[in-house]
């Protein structure tokens, strides 16, 4: 229901804006620091909706950078995809949080790649500051660190795991599906693990992938119970993360 209620909203928002006549005004140099989304009263008055709230939640626990310099700014969000393997899914992202973004996305090349030394294009779009993210700032970078919050069971929702597993989802050989929580602490793995089989019951486990470094592991027999939960929401270009 949220699904298509959050469909139905984007098509009607799109029918009332030409995004053709918005690329250009803010393509445009001189217009990209005085259009209406740079003013003040337009930041202070724009507000994520509840599913935008959730879709954060999940896609911060995967990629999605939150930048805020100084504790007196407002908040900024990054994304960050494969040009190459991703970008229809980063133009979705684009287009439910385009309100908030002032540029298109664009192409960059990332550093070469440790293991194969080959290079690979990003698609990147970063959101203007906003005061409306300044929460997800204080709740995953509350020293500056990212961590996962001791009270992310009270977040994580189907929408968010769905977003999160798109975001930082993958496939092993044996078809689990793995989360790439590298970055995070064994205890938050631990503690992640534990809020999927209280809320979802999912049964996971914690896998070491490298030392001091942690992925949770989803058994190909439980991706039934996971399509079940998320299947209304994952993007066709990612529904590859959630199959048999």
């Amino acid at each position: 229901m949220v699904y298509s209620l959050t469909n139905n909203l984007q098509k009607s928002f799109n029918r009332s804006i030409n995004f053709v006549e918005v690329y250009r005004y803010f393509s445009n140099k001189n217009n990209r620091s005085s259009g209406p989304k740079y003013k003040k009263e337009y930041k202070d008055q724009l507000e994520l909706s509840s599913f935008l709230k959730e879709v954060l939640i999940g896609l911060i626990l995967g990629d999605v950078y939150v930048s805020r310099p100084k504790a007196h700014y407002n908040t900024r969000l990054v994304f960050d995809q494969s040009k190459e393997k991703h970008s229809d899914y980063l133009n979705y992202l684009y287009e439910l949080f385009e309100p908030f973004v002032g540029t298109e996305p664009k192409s960059t090349s990332r550093k070469p790649d440790k293991r194969t030394g080959l290079t690979y294009d990003s698609l990147i779009f970063k959101t203007l500051a906003f005061p409306c993210f300044n929460e997800y700032s204080e709740l995953f970078y509350p020293n500056g660190n990212k961590i996962v919050p001791s009270n992310i069971s009270e977040y994580l929702t189907e929408v968010s795991l769905a977003f999160w597993i798109m975001d930082d989802g993958g496939k092993t050989t044996y078809g689990d599906l793995i989360l790439h929580t590298n970055s995070y602490t064994f205890e938050e793995v631990q503690l992640l693990v534990l809020v999927l089989k209280e809320k979802f019951n999912l049964v996971c486990k914690v896998s070491q992938r490298k030392p001091n470094q942690w992925a949770i592991l989803i058994p190909k027999k439980e991706l039934c119970k996971v399509r079940r939960l998320v299947s209304n929401y994952i993007h066709s270009s990612m529904e590859y993360k959630i199959s048999e």
